[in-house]
């Protein structure tokens, strides 16, 4: 780092140290203030506590307006006599670390705020707001300084992606929790009655059960939540040319697949426990926030995350359509090799279950075994046409790299069970037959050659389409050989570079008997495609290549 960069390193360190401190300050103040508007019977401040916040709100902020207002106006000056200050790697550092810090931060405190509005007796209610409002303050002062003067290239615009689009996705963590509460206490409230809040309850004191109010203000807090996350993609609508953005939309795209997959795993499961071995739940395992058979919620939140992530992906394809191919194979690998974990992750539940009821251990198998098996097969089993279009669609582009990244996804994750399965397997039998046997130690080994033998089954098909393909040990194969050009083909070419290089135009006679070379020249050589096949194999330098395509178009 250059002196210049160290000078600017600290300018901007006491700069964001002065600004966090006046937020402290200012939280302490509502605090204050908001304390007025919720009021808390259980928690009243005394006389000294109040004293206490007002004086520091006030010291904080004079002194952070003294010290940091003299670096910001250093910032500005430094600016204003080097005009690449507004790209340097060091302010976007810092402006762009506490922004992707603050926002979450002010984002979750006000979710959680707004659900307690909607509970009775709800304590910390000012506390909450302060924090909330004062670091929502602290983001937009910032992104008024970003925007201000934006990066443009080099580190300071990886700085900058990586707080737009790492933002996002914590965001979308944040909406998860929120909506798989609030959905899951709404369709409990509309269409169960409440029966499953109510028996989370169980008659504990203070419970809120389905109390409209409680619900209302936590769907109020998911659109909150909803509202930042949409605005972060606006935010970055203009950047379609970024790698960041990609890689982050796919990231986003894959969790709401993971999300529709664990929706479908949880309504095939209710179905075979309830309707096909006839089982009993309790009303807060099919209803209510966080049930663990909820379908709806996660359905309907892994459609949302879908279908954002689509229209921002298909956003960028339309600036730039050669991008269209690599977008869609990339989605469907995402999607293939999702479904076929849940899949081969089915596959190895049901030889788990049909081991242990042939060979009982001390674990039995349950109908729910059954079920969540079952349920997990089903779920992934969009991953065989998924991958069989993926390969298809793959062929017919010449686009490999997709299908290359799913093959080998699912290569390595089965060379993991089947290493991690065989070690287990080997470890329970070796341990019993040396005296010293584990506990359970059937169950452990079943659960060891049920990991293995889908592992084998895994590395098998996918090894073989990996040598087939050529990703494995050269290059890879090519798409759609080329065949060689028709005689008729080569004569026009041939006729036309000749006029093109300024020769007089041949008679009839001269051009049939130049035809009648060209076709013997074109049967006793190779093809433009073979000698580039033979280039990328390595069977010949770049220069022999060269020479020889001149002499074939000659």
């Amino acid at each position: 780092m250059t002196l210049r960069g160290l000078y600017r390193f600290y300018l901007y360190a006491v700069f964001i140290a002065m600004l966090l401190f006046a937020t402290s300050g200012v939280i302490q103040l509502l605090t204050v203030l908001l304390q007025s508007v919720f009021k808390d019977p259980n928690n009243t401040p005394s006389g000294a506590s109040l004293v206490q916040a007002l004086v520091y709100g006030i010291v904080s902020l004079i002194t952070a307006a003294l010290f940091g207002g003299l670096h910001y106006w250093l910032i500005r000056r430094d600016m204003h006599n080097d005009p690449m200050a507004g790209n340097s790697a060091v302010r976007a550092f810092f402006l762009n670390v506490v922004e992707l810090i603050s926002l979450p931060l002010a984002v979750g405190s006000g979710t959680s705020m707004i659900s307690a509005i909607g509970q009775h007796n709800a304590s910390g209610l000012s506390s909450s707001a302060a924090f909330t409002i004062t670091f929502l303050g602290l983001w937009l002062l910032l992104e008024w300084e970003r925007r201000r003067v934006p990066a443009n290239s080099g580190t300071a615009l990886v700085f900058q992606r990586l707080h737009l689009y790492g933002t996002q996705l914590i965001l979308l963590f944040i909406l998860t929790s929120s909506w798989l509460q609030s959905i899951g206490q709404l369709v409990d409230k509309v269409f169960f009655g409440g029966a499953g809040a109510l028996a989370t309850c169980a008659g504990s004191t203070g419970c809120q059960g389905s109390d409209l109010a409680a619900v209302l203000a936590n769907v109020i807090s998911t659109l909150w939540v909803v509202l930042f996350w949409i605005g972060y993609g606006w935010l970055s609508r203009n950047d379609t040319a970024s790698v960041f953005r990609r890689v982050f939309h796919f990231i986003g795209f894959g969790f709401g697949i993971i999300t529709v997959l664990v929706g479908i795993y949880r309504g095939v499961t209710l179905i075979f426990l309830l309707a096909i071995f006839k089982g009993s739940l309790p009303a807060n395992s099919i209803s209510g926030p966080f049930a663990e058979y909820d379908v709806i919620s996660p359905l309907s939140l892994g459609m949302l995350v879908v279908g954002a992530y689509v229209i921002w992906l298909r956003k960028a394809v339309l600036k730039h359509p050669d991008e269209r191919v690599s977008v869609f194979l990339t989605g469907l690998a995402i999607a293939a090799a999702l479904a076929g974990t849940a899949f081969w992750s089915g596959c190895g539940l049901i030889l788990l279950n049909i081991s242990g009821h042939f060979f009982p251990s001390t674990t039995p198998v349950t109908p729910e075994n059954w079920a969540t098996a079952i349920a997990l097969f089903i779920a992934g089993i969009a991953y065989i046409p998924l991958g069989l279009l993926l390969r298809i669609r793959s062929t017919q582009a010449a686009f490999l790299v997709p299908l290359r990244g799913f093959t080998f996804a699912l290569l390595g994750g089965g060379i993991l069970a089947m290493a991690i399965g065989g070690a287990t397997a080997l470890y329970a039998y070796g341990t019993a037959a040396l005296g010293s046997a584990l506990d359970n130690w059937v169950y452990v080994a079943q659960t060891g050659m049920a990991a293995f033998v889908i592992g084998v089954l895994i590395v098998g098909i996918y090894l073989w389409t990996s040598i087939r393909e050529g990703f494995i040990g050269g290059s890879m194969k090519q798409q759609g050989a080329e065949a060689k050009p028709p005689v008729r083909e080569v004569h026009v070419v041939t006729h036309d570079l000749a006029q093109a290089n300024g020769a007089p135009g041949s008679s009839a006679k001269e051009t049939q008997t130049m035809q009648v070379g060209q076709a013997t020249t074109v049967a006793t050589t190779q093809s433009v495609g073979e000698i580039v096949d033979e280039l990328l194999v390595g069977k010949i330098s770049r220069d022999e290549a060269v020479a020889r395509i001149e002499k074939v178009v000659k």
